[in-house]
């Protein structure tokens, strides 16, 4: 029999479906929701305080200027930078990735079929580009609310904006030469909140499961599946093991900053002693989640047999779950940095196409998305706070951590 409420998480994850950056004011009418549903079932939370990069985008616009004249709806990136005031005119040049071949020289305007990763754009800022027109990866997709890491600026700044596919494959078959380019943001540094409370194990209280779900979003996106779907369904599992008692200490744990790199996570987890830390058996993440048409997936950063554990529940309970093992570009990764095995369960499905867009909004969830994964959630959830030996090795396969420290580096731009 489900356990959990799946008409509630719906509810609660239509409440959240507005912008919610972290360091704004959407990310703190997001916190109060969370916040009063917690005290509605008994907890006492607390607040975690970081601090973060976050950003406005006053003014974006892109125009060719030869061989004809347009204008092309663009979005800016968010801490990408600003032009002058006037913005900047310069030579337009189709790179694809960013292959030298493709780069005539330096001060150009370079159009890219996709946003360079920490490695490529070290390299290409070699060329002192006056900026980057990234186009989407298919026709299909509206255009990306995606932003920058901010590390990634000690190698300067080129302000970047987003085009459609469409007009991407215009410029470059047309032979577009020339181009004028305007980007203005204003950026400060703000305070951010993760939420945290705990159900506390009544034998081995000193043995911790987090389980965790960012609730910010992309910049001015509703973020419906990603991530108001994975709060709301924290929500829920913690008003469920409100109800009952566990031999493990649960820590619930909502963080923010997840979309600007995993800031609160990474500030949460880097913060904790060595002995906190060692007490912090596993981690499970949820992240994008909701949609009606799709399947389950998860994402293992742990040992083979939480694999094989979770492929038996899913076979015993006639659900299909696939399981794959890596890395996740989500919070539970800011653990597995410390040695500390995680799980990332999100939901598959063609409404993915909308994700970091404003299209990623409330059309296509319903209860249907949690009913089985919510199943599978607390079995495997009970199977890691009662079992009285943890069941699973508190280890990371060496191929792995490669893994996740490649994603640190080459990813985040995180260099230690």
């Amino acid at each position: 029999m489900a356990r959990l409420n799946v008409a509630n998480i719906v509810n609660i994850q239509r409440a959240l479906c507005f912008p919610r950056l972290a360091g704004t004011d959407g990310e703190e009418k997001a916190r109060k929701i969370i916040l009063d549903e917690l005290e509605s079932y008994g907890y006492d939370p607390k607040l975690h305080e970081f601090q973060v990069k976050t950003f406005k985008i006053k003014e974006a616009e892109l125009r060719i200027l030869e061989p004809w004249s347009d204008e092309i709806p663009c979005r800016g990136v968010g801490l990408s930078g600003s032009t002058p005031p006037e913005g900047v005119e310069a030579p337009l040049a189709y790179a694809e990735e960013g292959d030298p071949a493709l780069i005539p020289g330096e001060g150009y305007i370079l159009l890219l079929t996709s946003r360079p990763r920490y490695p490529k754009y070290k390299s290409l800022m070699k060329w002192k580009p006056k900026g980057f027109v990234i186009s989407e990866p298919n026709p299909y997709r509206k255009i990306s609310h995606l932003d920058m890491i901010h590390e990634w600026r000690k190698y300067g700044t080129a302000p970047m904006v987003y085009i459609s596919f469409a007009d991407a494959y215009k410029l470059v078959v047309h032979g577009a030469r020339r181009a004028y380019l305007k980007l203005i943001q204003d950026e400060w540094d703000a305070k951010s909140y993760n939420i945290v409370v705990e159900k506390k194990g009544i034998k081995y209280p000193d043995e911790v499961v987090i389980i965790c779900a960012h609730y910010d979003s992309v910049y001015d996106v509703p973020g419906a599946t990603d991530n108001a779907g994975g709060t709301a369904l924290l929500l829920e599992l913690a008003r469920y093991y409100s109800t009952v008692n566990v031999k493990r200490t649960i820590r619930f744990i909502w963080f923010s900053g997840e979309e600007l790199g995993l800031r609160g996570s990474r500030a949460y987890a880097d913060g904790l002693r060595k002995e906190e830390l060692e007490q912090i058996k596993f981690v499970v993440n949820l992240d994008v989640h909701g949609a009606v048409i799709g399947s389950n997936s998860a994402t293992l950063t742990g040992p083979k047999n939480v694999k094989e554990y979770l492929e038996v529940v899913s076979k015993k309970m006639g659900i299909n779950l696939k399981v794959g093992e890596g890395v996740y570009s989500s919070d539970g990764t800011s653990f597995s940095k410390h040695g500390i095995p995680s799980i990332s369960f999100y939901r598959s499905s063609g409404f993915g196409i909308t994700m970091h867009t404003i299209d990623d909004d409330d059309r296509y969830i319903g209860e249907q998305a949690y009913a089985g994964l919510g199943d599978i959630l607390v079995d495997f959830i009970d199977t890691l706070v009662n079992s009285e030996e943890l069941p699973f090795p508190r280890e990371i396969p060496e191929d792995i951590k490669k893994k996740v420290e490649d994603y640190f580096k080459n990813r985040l731009g995180v260099e230690e």
